[in-house]
Formats: structure tokens, sequence, C-alpha cells
């Protein structure tokens, strides 16, 4: 007998906590399709569905930190003209990234303190 479309499942890879940021960047900055344009940097959602398509226990709050990090998106969703120069266009987390602990829930109080954290590292 064949499997039947029950018993046919389909198997992901295993996040493990190491190799969390490395997941989530390739996923996050995509290479464009067009050559000599910049990668793009997906949102949330989207970085998440990928993910899930193909790993198992990647945790949401994990890709929301992350994201939170990323100097390029932060700069992107508080930019109130839309443009950024060339030389700011591909950055992404990288002094917070040691700093994030993914092991503990998302709370207002640490969105918050994330969100001065990046503020006065890119003032100073």
């Amino acid at each position: 007998d064949g499997p039947s479309s029950e018993d046919s499942t389909s198997l992901k890879r295993v996040a493990v906590v190491e190799d969390f940021f490395d997941i989530i960047y390739s996923t996050h900055v995509e290479s464009s399709t067009e050559p000599g344009k910049p990668p793009k940097h997906a949102g949330q959602k989207k970085t998440y569905k990928a993910i899930a398509e193909t790993y198992a226990f990647l945790p949401r709050e994990a890709v929301t930190r992350f994201l939170m990090s990323c100097t390029e998106c932060q700069k992107r969703m508080h930019s109130t003209s839309g443009v950024e120069s060339k030389e700011t266009e591909n950055k992404c987390p990288s002094s917070l990234v040691s700093e994030i602990d993914y092991n503990m829930p998302i709370t207002t109080a640490y969105l918050k303190q994330m969100k001065l954290h990046l503020q006065n590292s890119e003032d100073q």
C-alpha cells in the first residue's frame, strides 16, 4: 500500500537558538531579482511566514525582536521622507544582536527599552 494523503506529512528543519540570527537574517534580507538593486528587507509577517514554511520551533517573538534591532527597518519606519542614502540601505542588526534574549517573553517594557537603546546608539 502507498501512503495516503493523511500519512504524508511535510517535515521541517528544527531551528536551534544558536542559528536563529542566521535563519532570520537570511530570510529577512532578500536578494533583489533585479541586478544592481540592493536587497529588500521583508516585514515581520512575510519573514515569519517564510521561516515557518521551512523551520519548526523558531518563535515569532525572535523575528519581532530581530526586526526591532534592524537599523534599516527602524529608519524606514521612522523616516518621514522615505528616502535613505545608499550607505544605510542594507544595514541590519549588529551590536544589539548579542543583547537579544530569545528566551524572554516580549513585553511592552522590553520593546520600549529596545527602542530607546536603538535611538541612543543612532545618536552617538
